[in-house]
Parts: C-alpha cells; structure tokens; sequence
C-alpha cells in the first residue's frame, strides 16, 4: 500500500484495534483484522476501490491502465462482499477516517451522502437520499457520531457533531452538535457528552500515525 493508502486504512484498522495490538505488528494486525472482522475486510477493500478509481485520471499510458486494472479486481471483490455481507456502501461515497461498522448485517448508505470522521454505524441503518420536498437530497454527517441499529437517516440534512442517534430512531431533520435523537419521529436532546463511551478508540488526524485520545 502507499502512504497515502495507508493514511485512510490503518485509521478505520485503528478504530477495531486501538493501540494493543498495533503498534506489534501494524500489517499483521492488518491481514488478522481483514480475516476475522466482515466489517473491517468491506470497509478496507472500500477504500482500496476508491483509492485506485481517484488515481485513474491522474495518469496516462501504462499507470492508468495499471490503476485501471487494480479497481476492476478490488471493485469484483467488493461486489463478492457486498453481496455476501449485505453491506450496501458504494465506493464513491465520501466518507472521512475512523469509519467503523459496529456489527455484521444490512447497511445501506447513498453514494451522495457525506459522512465525517469517527462515526460508527450499526446493522439495520439507512443513510438515503430524499427525492421530494424542501429536504430533497442526501444527508452530510458530522465527526464523532454514533447511529444506533436500524436508524434511518434520509434528505438533504445535517447531522452535527457528537451526536447519538438511539437506535430506531427516524431522522429527517437536521441535528445540532452535542445531540441525541431519539424516536420515530425523532426528538432531539440536548447533551454535551452524546456520544461519550459510545466511539472508542478514536483518532486524531497527524498523517497515518493516528493516536488514540492524543496518546501516542
């Protein structure tokens, strides 16, 4: 992988693993990871396609066609996942570092959704795009949010940051920072410590040398 590779992986890979096990053996963490979590092996080889389809236009002549070659075998093999683990999130979506999937089941997320860093995802959640009305459009998503299983997130909102969606919960509105949303429809609550213990293992952003909780 290059650096620049690495930068995105090994922070999703940092989110499943902390720093026990990291700072062993960073590329056998890697491969174990890819081979006992379904969550982190989709989420990887996401990043791998989108990778390589970003760096089709930078070049032309044999590294295109090499860049070319590497999407078309990561994107057969996303497809193989997709379809196996029930994981919907197309490559071209645009989602920031510390992705996390909590558990193995059903996502579903539109290629125009935005999605921040440090945000995890649970089975059953719906990240979509309204077709009708003033909230016509998909929804962009702030750091360090939690989304329960089975929420719905749909139309052209904002979630903030530090915010909890309780599982169940229906949100088609936007949602200001420091916030849970509980409920179908859903209500909003204020709370400074939303998501406290609920994203662990977080990152802050100094290359791909991520640190957990600005511990090196």
């Amino acid at each position: 992988m290059t650096d620049e590779l690495k930068d995105i992986v090994y922070a999703d890979l940092f989110r499943y693993t902390g720093n026990t096990r990291r700072f062993k053996n960073i590329y056998a963490c890697y491969l174990e990871e890819r081979r006992s979590s379904p969550e982190f092996c989709y989420i990887s080889t996401m990043r791998r396609v989108r990778y390589y389809y970003d760096q089709i236009p930078k070049y032309d002549g044999i590294r295109k066609f090499f860049n070319q070659f590497l999407f078309k075998i990561w994107n057969t093999r996303l497809d193989m996942l997709s379809r196996k683990y029930h994981f919907q999130i197309p490559y071209d979506t645009e989602i920031g570092k510390g992705f996390y999937l909590a558990h193995f089941g059903r996502v579903i997320i539109h290629p125009k959704a935005v999605i921040g860093h440090n945000v995890n995802v649970s089975t059953g959640v719906v990240i979509g795009t309204q077709f009708r009305g003033k909230r016509k459009g998909s929804p962009h998503i702030g750091n360090y949010v939690w989304i329960g299983a089975n929420a719905i997130i749909v139309g052209n909102i904002t979630i903030g940051n530090n915010v909890l969606i309780a599982p169940g919960a229906y949100v088609n509105f936007d949602v200001p920072d420091g916030s849970i949303v509980i409920g179908n429809p859903g209500l909003i609550r204020r709370s400074q410590g939303a998501t406290l213990n609920y994203i662990n293992n977080t990152i802050l952003f100094d290359e791909y040398n991520v640190r957990s909780d600005g511990v090196s």
